[in-house]
């Protein structure tokens, strides 16, 4: 078997592939002892008929036909594999030359991962990690932030006004600034809006107008919406609230000791404190890595150049619409209200996040790149463990799950997701050479 491969435009691999006349032959021999049996020809029960007799009924281009269709299922995976052809989309297989007397030719076009030549790695990898360290500033917020997360919301004295951190409940109408109409009706009417001042979850310049506010006393809020709010009648309009104070609360957070220490979960005070500041220490360093990844991946976009095949940036949308809707469902919405809210189509959705889709799909192919490169590989070991937290979480034998990701052919997609991590971390990780923890 002869290979060629040209690359043509859209990603697209056109793999030429020779096949010498003998086994075309043969391969015709084995096409009769399985078309025989589908015929009736007079005089011969099916499967008996001697090939002859066989070709003057039926004709040799069946045969033909028959053993064309065998060598290229037989040759169609080799082919690819030796033309490094990592196909993504359905082939299309067109027939050059099937004649007995000649070599058998064919054709596959498909939509494959393109060639990345990243040529030296040596620059890339002189960029430098910023040795950082946490502060003992970062360490307070972080201990305050724990204490927080056990504060317990206690009303204020009477006639104490709002402050940052509270929490409120408002009895509040909107209105369109439009005209001043007292007649309006509102665009928004509740009365148990509950927001937390400093928040930021309400709309930008309604929590800090609330301070200084005393409960049961009426209140006119005005601000702007921004442009880019996802309700397209109210963005950049000027609005007026008419706001009352129902409630206050306040956090009482609990003091740094080793009473909060216990309540989390530690023996004391310090074992808090060093756990926190282990934890605190690492996430800095992961996000010096970070960083560098970062850097190291702008200047590799900026000098490789391919063609992105659209099967995988499609993909890549369809993820991105995947974890939009999960994350609007956590928020007790839909794709659809937001697409609805936002009053656009699904394929205006779809265009607006097409770049990240290409810029994520970009990223992936370098890192499969820097993987060859660089002879990563993830062993079936390395992939198993990392189903282990899946089959725990689950309580189900790690066998099972296992099993699970095999019969649904994503086993090797997983696989293929940790070489692509492997090759981030030695990005993030590796200066000329020299791994750093």
């Amino acid at each position: 078997m002869d290979v060629a491969l040209e690359r043509l435009p859209n990603a697209v691999a056109k793999v030429s592939v020779t096949i010498e006349p003998t086994d075309l032959s043969q391969a015709m021999d084995r096409a009769f002892k399985t078309v025989a049996g589908r015929y009736n020809i007079p005089g011969f029960r099916r499967g008996k008929v001697p090939r002859k007799i066989f070709e003057r009924y039926v004709g040799r281009g069946v045969l033909l036909q028959e053993a064309a269709q065998k060598l290229v299922d037989d040759h169609y995976f080799q082919a690819l594999a030796a033309a490094q052809v990592e196909p993504i989309g359905e082939p299309r297989i067109n027939i050059v030359t099937l004649d007995e007397d000649k070599p058998f030719q064919f054709d596959i076009e498909v939509e494959s991962k393109p060639e990345v030549d990243l040529g030296s790695l040596d620059d890339v990898l002189n960029e430098p990690l910023e040795d950082r360290e946490a502060t003992d500033e970062q360490l307070e917020e972080e201990l305050k932030a724990a204490a927080k997360s056990q504060a317990q919301l206690a009303p204020v004295d009477e006639g104490e006004p709002a402050a940052m951190g509270d929490h409120v409940v408002l009895n509040l109408k909107g209105f369109l600034a439009e005209g001043e109409d007292e007649d309006a009706e509102p665009f928004v009417e509740d009365e148990a809006y509950s927001v937390e001042i400093g928040s930021g979850l309400a709309v930008e310049g309604l929590e800090t107008q609330l301070i200084g506010l005393k409960a049961g006393e009426p209140q006119t809020v005005r601000l702007t919406y921004p442009e880019n709010h996802p309700d397209v009648a109210l963005k950049g309009k000027d609005v007026r609230f008419e706001v009352t104070i129902a409630d206050i609360k306040r956090p009482e957070v609990p003091a740094i000791d080793d009473e909060l220490a216990k309540t989390l979960g530690y023996e004391n005070e310090q074992e808090l404190r060093e756990t926190i500041a282990n934890r605190l220490g690492e996430r800095v360093k992961q996000e010096a890595k970070n960083d560098r990844l970062a850097k190291i991946l702008g200047k590799l976009k900026e000098r490789v150049s391919f063609e992105l095949p659209s099967v995988l940036v499609d993909q890549a949308i369809h993820n991105q619409m995947h974890e939009l809707d999960n994350m609007l469902r956590r928020m007790g919405a839909d794709l659809e209200e937001y697409i609805e809210s936002r009053q656009i189509s699904l394929d205006d959705l779809h265009e607006e996040m097409r770049p990240q889709a290409e810029e994520r799909v970009k990223e992936e192919l370098i890192l499969e790149a820097v993987a060859r490169a660089q002879n990563l590989s993830v062993s079936d070991d390395e992939v198993i463990d990392s189903i282990r937290p899946m089959a725990e979480l689950y309580r189900q034998p790690v066998e099972q799950i296992v099993e699970m990701f095999r019969t649904r052919g994503d086993f090797e997609g997983l696989r293929a997701n940790l070489v692509v991590s492997k090759a981030s971390d030695y990005l993030a990780a590796t200066v000329m050479g020299n791994e750093v923890g």
